[in-house]
This record gives C-alpha cells, structure tokens and sequence, in this order.
C-alpha cells in the first residue's frame, strides 16, 4: 500500500496497484492529482501557444482543414481565425480547466457501471480511479514542455502538441490523407491509461487479468474500431 500520497505520485508509474489498495480510505489524495493534472496540463498548453505569432497559428489552422475548401472558403476563414489567433493561448488554456473535470467523469461512470458487478463502491471511488489513471497525461505533457524548451523556433507545428501519435511516430500521413485523422488522434498514452484501468478493476472488482483488461480497453477499441470502420 502507498502510504502517503507522495509515495502514490510515484506509485502511480511504478506501482499503480499498491497505489489503489490505498485509495479507498485516502480520499483526499485524489484531489491533489486532480489538480496536479489540470494545472500541469493547462500550464503545458499555454507555454506551448505563448511563444507562436497568430499569423503562424492561423496558417497552421488552415493547414489542418483547408483540403477541402474553396480559395474564397480559405480566406474568409482565415480572417475569422485571425482575429481569435492571439487568444488561443487562453483559449485552450479554459479548454482543459473545464473539459477535464467532464471527461474523468465520463470515465468514472463507465468504470462504475462496469466494475460495481464485481464489488460496489460509490461513484467518488471511481472518479479517484479515472483521476489517478490518467496521470500519465501529466508526464505526456512535461514531454511537450521539454520539446518547446530545446526548440529553436517557438512557431512549433501544431501537430507537436500530441507528438505521442501512431501517426507521428509511425505513420507520417498528411492532413487531407483518409487515415490522417484517426492516426493523429491515437496517443499511446492512452495504452498506459488502459493499463492503469486494467489494474484498478482487477484490484478492486476482482476480475480475472483478461477480463480487466477487456473492459479497460473497451471504450478504446469502439472509439478507435468504429471511426475505422467509417474510414
């Protein structure tokens, strides 16, 4: 078992299931990661847009979504993202403040309805799991802060922003190429996400390793299968 919660900051990597074992009569820790999450994540995407010129933002922009549009079409839109450019910043900054809170607890009530078969627990429990599963995203985002640093050029691509990508490790599709957007939109943090699920059902519901691992991977597997499938 963690026995305090800055041995569960580092459990949470090296030993997630001690971490778990502790949580239920450790409420409070969860709050903390909570708010390590969404201050790490909104400090990283605001140092990441800080640096970049609007008129770089804006080209970037419409570089993800100009294929299919008219040369009128690229310039109007253009000039509706340039007056927002110098506020994306902020912009993504509130994105994240509000947007995480909401998707933790989309996680938690799937892993509730999934996990209380095996063993009942209140919903609180499972917001602490999905909170504490997904702090691999704040070393995913120490990784974007390290890649701005050692940058010479602050106008970054904004693909950068998720650099852990099939497609920016493997694949190397363009903007415009039917698998672009699926590939670009699959972060392998979200494998180590799916772990860290996998051993908190199996720690708490007593599920077998497999079937664990099966309801972990599950929203994963439709998200990801379905928007293949509609390729």
């Amino acid at each position: 078992m963690s026995k305090n919660v800055t041995q569960g900051l580092l459990d949470i990597y090296v030993a997630p299931k001690q971490l778990f074992t502790s949580l239920a009569d450790k409420k409070g820790w969860s709050w903390l990661a909570l708010l390590i999450l969404i201050i790490v994540n909104a400090i990283g995407i605001w140092y990441f847009y800080s640096g970049m010129s609007p008129e770089w933002i804006v080209e970037q922009q419409l570089a993800q979504t100009a294929h299919n549009m008219t040369p009128a079409e690229i310039e109007q839109s253009r000039a509706i993202m340039g007056q927002m450019a110098d506020k994306t910043g902020i912009i993504s900054v509130a994105a994240v403040a509000v947007m995480t809170p909401i998707m933790l607890a989309i996680m938690a009530l799937y892993l509730m309805l999934v996990g209380n078969t095996g063993q009942k627990r209140p919903y609180g429990d499972w917001f602490a799991m999905a909170t504490w599963s997904n702090m691999p995203g704040v070393l995913n985002m120490l990784g974007l802060m390290l890649l701005v640093t050692l940058s010479s050029d602050p106008n970054l691509p904004l693909h950068t922003a998720n650099y852990l990508s099939i497609n920016q490790l493997v694949l190397g599709l363009e903007p415009g190429q039917s698998w672009y957007g699926w590939a670009e939109n699959f972060n392998l943090i979200y494998l180590w996400m799916t772990g860290l699920f996998a051993v908190g059902l199996h720690s708490w519901s007593g599920y077998s390793a497999g079937k664990s691992t099966l309801l972990a991977a599950l929203p994963l597997l439709v998200i990801f299968g379905l928007w293949a499938v509609f390729i």
